[in-house]
């Protein structure tokens, strides 16, 4: 089962390097466009382009990964786009965050933490009990 965690070129290459571990440890195939597409730079000029090829792989994933403590807004994006086509929203934030009902209406699973390393085991039992 594939996994497509958001990213953006805001987060550092450590933080992108953790969630896609994370996955891993859960069991799951990680993909991450920033990481295995762009490899951490702008590669394309056309956003248009950008966004296609970012549809393409999000359609070939079983899920998506999406940490909602910063207020990402590209990145909620990328997780409309795993809604329409169906697949399985994971939403993560810390304790304290709080969210908006668009975003709980999409999420098949919210995951609050306090140490981003308890989201492993969850995302496991989530996504093999379904």
């Amino acid at each position: 089962m594939r996994i497509f965690i958001t990213a953006s070129f805001g987060d550092s290459k450590q933080n992108i390097e953790s969630l896609c571990s994370l996955v891993k440890t859960a069991g799951f195939e990680d993909f991450c466009f920033i990481r295995d597409v762009e490899n951490y730079q702008k590669v394309f000029d056309n956003p248009k382009d950008l966004m296609q090829k970012t549809k393409d792989e999000i359609k070939k994933s079983d899920a998506l990964l999406i940490d909602m403590t910063d207020k990402p807004t590209g990145r909620a994006y990328e997780a409309g786009i795993a809604y329409a086509f169906g697949k399985k929203v994971i939403v993560i934030m810390k304790h304290e965050t709080q969210i908006k009902d668009t975003t709980r209406g999409i999420a098949d699973l919210i995951i609050k933490y306090q140490k981003i390393q308890d989201i492993s085991p969850e995302i496991k039992n989530f996504l093999l009990n379904r």
